[in-house]
């Protein structure tokens, strides 16, 4: 199999904090600082990160990804935009994208062994922070949303590591088609099928589309 690398912009981590934004005050971990650093990656995610809420995190959501791709397009709807951890994630890439990384897929990241196993939820407080009010519509609309990830196999990280792609899962599901059904083409029984033929989907999503494919 033809080797597939991909670089890491930043690596990044953050702890619970008590943000305002505008009228809004809530507990979040969503700025992040970036390390060059090397740190370790357990079962549950990034040393020194945390998650605010029982929603985020957990084994089938311990690292978030997003794409450096497309930091230029959100450049120019969000005024008050930053360079690191735009959206809170774990690790910013270039090149991995929801139409190229498919649910399954394995990848290599240092010492560690991560997999994709899900799309990223946007969430309310991203509106917030950089106020934008339809900021969850237009993630899902365009479907810039990020993936998640679980890990394998533990090990130590650094944003001088690549991603290095060892194994494509065979029903090669992207993370945009996940999205689509998500988002847009919710009863598509043929999509749903599809989707939910992959075991790597992480639980809590495949209890949700089983309900939509039931439907």
């Amino acid at each position: 199999m033809e080797a597939y690398k991909y670089k890491i912009q930043s690596l990044n981590y953050g702890q619970i904090e008590t943000l305002t934004y505008g009228k809004r005050t809530f507990e979040s971990a969503i700025r992040k600082t970036a390390t060059n650093e090397p740190i370790f990656l357990s079962k549950l995610g990034l040393a020194g990160d945390e998650h605010a809420y029982k929603d985020h995190g957990g084994v089938d959501k311990a690292l978030c990804l997003y794409p450096y791709d497309y930091y230029k397009y959100w450049n120019k709807i969000i005024k008050n935009s930053v360079e690191t951890a735009l959206f809170g994630e774990n690790i910013t890439s270039v090149g991995l994208t929801e139409e190229n990384a498919h649910i399954g897929d394995v990848f290599a990241f240092g010492e560690a062994i991560i997999q994709v196993s899900e799309p990223r939820n946007p969430c309310h407080k991203l509106a917030a922070k950089y106020e934008v009010p339809d900021m969850v519509v237009q993630m899902r609309e365009t479907g810039y949303t990020g993936f998640l990830f679980r890990v394998l196999q533990e090990g130590m990280v650094s944003a001088r590591d690549e991603l290095i792609l060892l194994e494509k899962e065979p029903h090669e599901v992207p993370v945009s088609l996940v999205n689509n059904v998500k988002f847009k083409d919710r009863f598509n029984k043929e999509k749903l099928s599809r989707i939910l033929q992959v075991r790597a989907l992480s639980d809590s999503l495949k209890t949700i589309l089983l309900k939509q494919y039931e439907s």
